[in-house]
């Protein structure tokens, strides 16, 4: 075992810290406030601008450095402030990483890039197709998070060791997603679905398939992100589908308590964070019958083919004409699902981890 003066000190690219809280900002951000809680020791760098009210970084170590806030930054910037150090190493949770520090452990949350280029514009697909070999040729490890990316990473990058990769997984933000004691009524019965409006999220398929359903509307939360190849066809949505944006975390979890279930109809996922929230508020869960939804969910969640509009809607309908006998045991079976998950736990693996590098 390493003594305390063996460990190397662990840095944080702290990028995020800037940026709105989406999914990979979430992973990082709730990674540093486990590691805190532990007691271990690390410095989170970041550029000089602002941080995002959202991230309370009080009695954290949080170091300023450098100029920009871009990827320039990321890449050219943030390694000249190790040139003078040693006996180090330097997480990032949200991706790349720049490629010329070698201390390294990136984060690939998934290669969807590389499954479907089309799902991206151009200049994302071509700037992570060059960047991500290169990050991971200069990494010491590589952190992803489900067993489904670990396999993925071996599959397009062959010349990694299985030993190379750790699984962290996602969490559930407690603080953030809860169960209600007070319930608010909906004021008309619907369906939730949440995720940016992504073409491997499957939107399009899931709206024409509520052309079908009486009763029910569809709620979609997320907005359109201009690294994705945009689908026209979301602009001419059926009557009882309505696109609400982004929404507050205090107006999820209030979505979440009040629909009748969850739908998640992605073709590609890393993990596939939103369904365990739902679960966590109580939200029974209708999911893509993909291997790493199938890893994440497990028996709390039903299963469509996210390729058959039909399927899709033959699911929601089974579900919602059975709500009243389904709604409970999916329920429980969420709350147990999701007790498997645990950022204290990922937290735990990734200090183990920092004492076993050679750096």
């Amino acid at each position: 075992m390493n003594s305390k003066s063996d460990t190397p000190h662990i840095y944080i690219n702290g990028r995020f810290l800037t940026q709105r809280m989406t999914g990979v900002e979430r992973y990082a951000w709730n990674i540093c406030k486990a590691m805190a809680a532990l007691g271990q020791d690390f410095t989170i760098v970041c550029p000089h601008a602002k941080i995002l009210d959202c991230y309370d970084t009080h009695g954290m170590n949080v170091v300023k450095y450098g100029f920009g806030n871009s990827h320039f930054w990321e890449q050219c910037v943030f390694p000249l402030f190790f040139l003078l150090k040693r006996h180090f190493v330097v997480f990032s949770f949200t991706g790349l990483g720049s490629i010329l520090v070698r201390n390294k452990v990136m984060t690939i949350h998934d290669l969807s890039f590389l499954e479907n280029p089309t799902w991206f514009s151009r200049s994302y697909y071509y700037w992570y197709k060059v960047m991500t070999p290169l990050a991971v040729r200069t990494s010491c490890h590589i952190i992803t998070v489900s067993e489904f990316s670990k396999s993925e990473i071996l599959r397009f990058y062959p010349f990694l060791n299985e030993s190379d990769i750790t699984v962290a997984y996602n969490a559930v933000d407690e603080e953030q997603f809860h169960h209600l004691h007070h319930s608010v009524e909906a004021p008309e019965r619907f369906a939730l679905t949440v995720s940016s409006l992504d073409p491997r999220k499957n939107f399009l398929r899931l709206a024409h398939a509520f052309e079908g359903i009486e009763g029910l509307n569809l709620h979609i939360v997320g907005n359109a992100n201009r690294v994705f190849s945009q689908q026209e066809g979301m602009k001419k949505l059926p009557q009882n589908v309505r696109m609400l944006g982004r929404v507050s975390d205090e107006e999820l979890i209030r979505l979440y308590h009040q629909a009748d279930c969850f739908i998640f109809p992605s073709l590609y996922e890393g993990f596939g964070l939103p369904p365990i929230e739902a679960m966590q508020c109580g939200c029974p869960v209708l999911a893509s019958d993909i291997p790493v939804l199938r890893e994440v969910c497990g028996d709390a969640a039903e299963y469509f083919n996210p390729l058959d509009e039909e399927d899709i809607r033959k699911t929601i309908q089974t579900f919602i004409d059975n709500k009243e006998e389904k709604k409970p045991i999916m329920r429980q079976q969420g709350y147990k699902n999701i007790s498997r998950f645990s950022w204290r736990n990922s937290a735990q693996l990734l200090i183990k981890l920092v004492n076993n590098l050679n750096t």
